[in-house]
């Protein structure tokens, strides 16, 4: 009697699905640490100038960039220290290029500023080049510039229509990137004690929307001195479903992120409440 082949069938397609989900953790860092411009350069044989489409992701943790590089190019991008870290450039329209191939594969879920960063950069591509054919292509070309300026300098974008048909898992590994890039945990002074904290915070409004609706849980309010948005939870019981969800779901890959999960979650597993009167424990 033949085997039947239907359940293996569909264990292996879900390993597939779950393997491509898994990308999306790529595109949430980048988004986190994402820099788009157009350089202009000049000539090193004296013919004036020229433009260079550049895309830059920077952190301190070399192993993940040089990780980052082999997934979305592989490995055209140029790594180089800074202080305090390293940037992972690729510079240049073919880079650019082999960069936009993985975010079409793998494209950004939600965030109005990443997407007009990205936007106007793919769009600049066909003007660059001795080549091109795009008319008054200086004049494209400057004015894209001076729009990425700006929104690096406003943070602000117009808003663009999210796609719906993202499934939970390739959200949820997109926010273990956005975590690491631009997540914090831990302990903090609240009065005389210290109080929990698990927190994500970004000029992106709507990422921060997602991360407070996905995880179901937490508060966002707008930070006065600069104007970033801010997603918090302070609640014990939430920064153990939090931190279950970062290391063992969708798991972070940034060493200091992990360190810091590891050392809440094993400090808040060891503390005891004290019981009140009744029973009640606080």
């Amino acid at each position: 009697m033949p085997i039947s082949t239907k359940n293996v069938s569909g264990a292996v397609n879900q390993q597939e699905t779950s393997l491509v989900s898994k990308f999306f953790y790529y595109t949430g860092f980048c988004v986190g640490e994402l820099s788009c411009s157009v350089i202009r350069a000049n000539d090193k044989r004296g013919r004036g100038f020229y433009f260079m489409p550049d895309i830059t992701i920077s952190n301190a943790d070399l192993n993940l960039l040089k990780e980052i590089n082999q997934i979305v190019s592989p490995n055209l991008g140029n790594i180089s220290p800074i202080k305090g870290g390293y940037n992972l450039k690729f510079r240049g329209k073919r880079k650019a290029e082999k960069v936009f191939q993985f975010f079409q594969s793998y494209p950004v879920i939600t965030g109005d500023l990443a997407r007009r960063k990205l936007e106007l950069l793919k769009n600049i591509l066909p003007a660059i080049g001795g080549n091109s054919k795009v008319p008054d292509r200086e004049k494209v070309i400057e004015k894209c510039r001076e729009e990425l300026k700006d929104l690096k300098l406003n943070g602000l974008a117009e808003e663009i229509e999210d796609i719906s048909n993202f499934t939970d898992d390739q959200k949820g590994f997109f926010l273990a990137g956005i975590v690491d890039a631009e997540g914090s945990c831990g302990f903090k002074k609240s009065g005389l004690r210290l109080q929990p904290f698990f927190a994500v915070a970004m000029k992106d409004r709507k990422i921060i929307e997602l991360i407070k609706d996905f995880l179901n849980c937490g508060n966002i309010h707008v930070r006065t001195n600069d104007g970033l948005y801010h997603w918090e939870t302070n609640k014990i019981s939430d920064i153990r479903k939090v931190t279950e969800i970062f290391m063992t779901r969708y798991p972070c890959k940034l060493t200091k992120m992990k360190d810091r999960m590891k050392n809440l979650r094993r400090t808040l597993n060891d503390y005891t409440p004290r019981p009140r009167k009744g029973g009640e424990m606080i």
